[in-house]
């Protein structure tokens, strides 16, 4: 406040004319902020996750932060790395969607002892008390196999990922409550574990060549849903007529196939929004040392029909 209007307008052009740019890790050792925010998925280049950044980027820079994105290739090694490495860099929070191999979770309770906040999204761990959103995926699975029951279909595969991940276990319950509230019996020759659009591939070829081929399969990820199309394409499957098939699928990449995907709305960019706005409460709390309870927020799911399964 002391310094004159002349003065600071000196000083901006010169350090315009010399390009300077501020560090900010200097700047963070002085102010104790280092306005970052760290993001760690499990594979930038999966359908669901660029939807999620999206979001993620628009309300951290809305807020005044940057976004160091952190990617750990499904690797709980390069996941505990990567930890380490925002750490370093000091973010003020954390959002996580964890990998398929994650079953220790040492490196998130040290980040939590610290006081760093964290919140989970997607791919959660149901051990740790900190926030989580997700999708309500029981639901979402009911829906689309309940979907696929009302117009005929008896016989109904489900193509899961990792059987370990949380998404993965609320999806196949939903699926298993429609089998029996329309009291078809569940057959666990029909569940496939696939963790990438290869091994979907080649289980939908097997199930194909099998003696008895579905008339329905429901997909719990684009994952799964880019091999099942792919399989089905080459073996020349009729869609709805011989199959109907029906997913978790993000747009546009539902309407790309033909048939459009009957789907439902993982809804990646609510998602991410819905997590940063919470992490920056959470970051809020931190500073003025409050203490709350931490939530499971639940997103609907939406159905959306297609031709895939309406013909």
């Amino acid at each position: 406040p002391d310094i004159s209007a002349e003065t600071i307008r000196s000083v901006k052009e010169v350090a315009k004319e010399l390009k300077y740019i501020p560090n900010l890790m200097a700047s963070s050792l002085r102010s104790g902020k280092s306005n970052l925010i760290g993001l760690v998925i499990p594979q930038i280049s999966y359908f669901f996750f660029p939807s999620v950044i999206h979001a993620i980027e628009r309300v951290v820079k809305s807020k005044g932060y940057n976004l160091l994105i952190m990617n750990s290739e499904e690797s709980y090694e390069r996941e505990v790395e990567n930890l380490e490495i925002l750490k370093k860099n000091s973010v003020e929070g954390i959002l996580v969607s964890v990998t398929r191999k994650t079953e220790s979770f040492k490196h998130f309770e040290n980040m939590i002892n610290d006081k760093v906040p964290i919140v989970f999204f997607d791919r959660v761990v149901d051990e740790l008390k900190v926030d989580k959103v997700l999708l309500d995926d029981f639901e979402g699975a009911y829906k689309a196999v309940n979907h696929l029951i009302e117009i005929g279909r008896k016989r109904l595969a489900i193509f899961i990922g990792s059987p370990k991940l949380l998404i993965s276990k609320n999806r196949l319950l939903g699926y298993k409550k429609a089998l029996f509230e329309h009291r078809i019996p569940f057959d666990e020759g029909l569940i496939f574990s696939c963790e990438s659009p290869e091994e979907a591939e080649l289980a939908m070829n097997d199930l194909l060549k099998s003696q008895q081929v579905p008339d329905g399969i429901f997909s719990i990820s684009d994952l799964t849903l880019s091999g099942i199309m792919k399989s089905a394409f080459k073996n020349k499957i009729k869609i709805p007529e011989q199959i109907a098939i029906i997913g978790f699928s993000e747009e546009p990449l539902s309407s790309m196939y033909s048939p459009t995907i009957s789907r439902v709305k993982p809804m990646g960019y609510e998602m991410g929004e819905c997590a940063t706005e919470l992490l920056f409460k959470n970051i809020d709390n931190v500073k003025l040392k409050q203490e709350k309870e931490a939530q499971t927020i639940y997103l609907d799911a939406e159905l959306i029909l297609g031709a895939s399964t309406m013909g």
